[in-house]
Formats: structure tokens, C-alpha cells, sequence
């Protein structure tokens, strides 16, 4: 039995004929029914691709897989692979370790001397809750310019977590001795006519400031305007200044310049506290 189709002749296309001009009547879409096969496929085909299909370059790989290519071609091996550039530009302050470690391969030290190359997942995967693998050498490219006819992956070491903990708090102490040592500087400004008041607060700051152990530069210059000092006030000033220094065990680094009621500098430093 053949099967019979919907007529096109409906109540609807009737009215349309009757009421629209010809040009529009030619506008109407046909069924879906009526389209041919290929033209359905292709609707079909468009609703699959909700968003844009990946970009393709002139050979036909993604535009990811190209600058993958590019990548690699710029860098003469594989992208993961960490190097000591790769360190140096990762904003960290320690190399990669653990997840961290994008290395495809790398050779491994335990206990022992360094084996390898293994997988680095595989090596992920068979450490202990308290272990963790670090990485102590990155991975060398081979360059027969230096000598160095093969390549080295990258040596990652693995610790206990309890040593890792310990070796951090080592070494922020260590940062901290080191920055104790440094002298810090401090800068001092006064006129010659300052009043007793505020010479005693300047006096009390500079002498905390030596106790510390700090480089001390007292700039001593005229007010611009106003009352001007006269020279036996500018010389009891000085006087002040060095008995405030020897109050805190201090010394003068270099003799002082300029001269006495004009723009003058000190050049202090008080005893570095142990």
C-alpha cells in the first residue's frame, strides 16, 4: 500500500492564495515533510553545534594543537618540561613539587642514588599520605654548543613532610638573623631655631633610633622665614646633638658638612644590637 501525504491544498493555503499577492504566496515555507533528505540532515547538523566549532588552521589542527606546535618548535622539546626559566617566570619562591611537577618524565632520588626516568604520575601515585616530591634540578634540553649531547630530566627528590615543615621553619629563622644584621637607615630634619620642646622630642627619637642600632642623617638647616637663630643658640644645639649620641653609644660614621647656623649634616650610627 503506498503511503499517502498530507495534501498541500489545506484550508490554510487556500485562504492564503485568496488573500495574498502572488510574490508572497512564493515566500511561504514548504513542510518540513516536503524539504528533501539532504536539506533535513543539514538542519539537523546545525542544531548540533550550540557553540562555534574550534578554529582550524590551513592544515586542519585546532588552534590549539598549533600553538602547541609552535610552542614546541620555538623550544626544541616538549612544553612540560619545566626549566629553570619555567622557575625563574612561575612567581614562585620554591621549585614545583607534588601536583605542581607538569614534567611527562623525570628521574627520581629517594634514599639513594637517582633513578629513572619514570612517569611522573606513576611516581604521584605511589607516595605515602606523609610524603611529598619535590623537584631539586629542572629538566636540561641536550646542546651539543655546551657539551651536553643528551638531555637530563628533571631530579625531584622525595621528603617527609615532618622534614619539609622543619627545613621551612630553618629557614625563615635564617631570614630572620639576616634581616636583623642589615643597619637600617633613619633621616632626621631640624632648624636652628627650634624650640626646647621640640628639640627634646627630636633628641628622644634620634636616641631611640641609635639604641636600635640604625645609621642616623640629621639635616639641620635655617627656618625660611620667621625668628633666625643666633650662632650661640646654633652651637648649643650642636652640643646637644652630640651629647645624645654618646648618651646612646653612638658615633659619627664621617665628620659632619657644612657649617654651624648654615645647612649642616650629621652622619651617625649607634651601637648594632646583638
Amino acid at each position: 500500500m503506498r503511503a499517502t501525504t498530507q495534501c498541500i491544498n489545506t484550508s490554510r493555503r487556500a485562504l492564503c492564495r485568496v488573500f495574498l499577492p502572488p510574490i508572497e504566496q512564493t515566500m511561504l515555507p514548504l513542510p518540513l515533510f516536503f524539504l528533501p533528505c539532504h536539506s533535513v540532515t543539514k538542519l539537523h547538523q546545525l542544531r548540533s553545534y550550540a557553540s562555534n566549532p574550534p578554529a582550524r588552521g590551513p592544515r586542519g589542527r585546532t588552534a590549539v594543537a598549533a600553538s602547541e606546535q609552535v610552542a614546541h618548535e620555538e623550544r626544541g622539546f616538549d612544553k612540560r618540561f619545566t626549566t629553570q626559566k619555567d622557575i625563574d617566570n612561575s612567581g614562585r619562591s620554591r621549585p614545583p613539587q607534588n601536583d605542581e611537577i607538569t614534567d611527562p618524565y623525570i628521574m627520581v632520588i629517594d634514599k639513594g642514588e637517582p633513578e629513572g626516568p619514570f612517569p611522573t604520575r606513576h611516581v604521584l601515585a605511589k607516595l605515602n599520605p606523609d610524603e611529598l616530591l619535590r623537584m631539586i634540578h629542572p629538566y636540561t634540553p641536550a646542546d651539543l654548543s655546551k657539551n651536553r649531547p643528551k638531555t637530563q630530566y628533571a631530579l625531584c627528590k622525595i621528603f617527609s613532610k615532618a622534614e619539609e615543615l622543619e627545613r621551612q621553619k630553618q629557614l625563615r629563622e635564617k631570614k630572620k638573623a639576616e634581616s636583623a644584621k642589615k643597619i637600617k637607615s633613619k633621616e632626621l630634619e631640624l632648624t636652628w631655631s627650634i624650640s626646647e620642646h621640640d628639640l627634646g622630642n627630636k633628641m628622644r627619637q634620634m636616641g631611640r633610633f641609635l639604641a636600635k642600632g640604625y645609621k642616623v642623617e640629621v639635616l639641620v638647616a635655617r627656618k625660611k622665614g620667621g625668628r633666625q637663630a643666633s650662632m650661640e643658640d646654633a652651637e648649643k644645639l650642636v652640643k646637644s646633638l652630640q651629647v645624645e649620641v654618646e648618651k646612646n653609644d653612638g658615633r659619627e660614621t664621617k665628620p659632619s658638612s657644612g657649617a654651624t647656623g648654615g645647612t649642616m649634616r650629621f652622619f651617625l650610627e649607634g651601637k648594632l644590637v646583638k
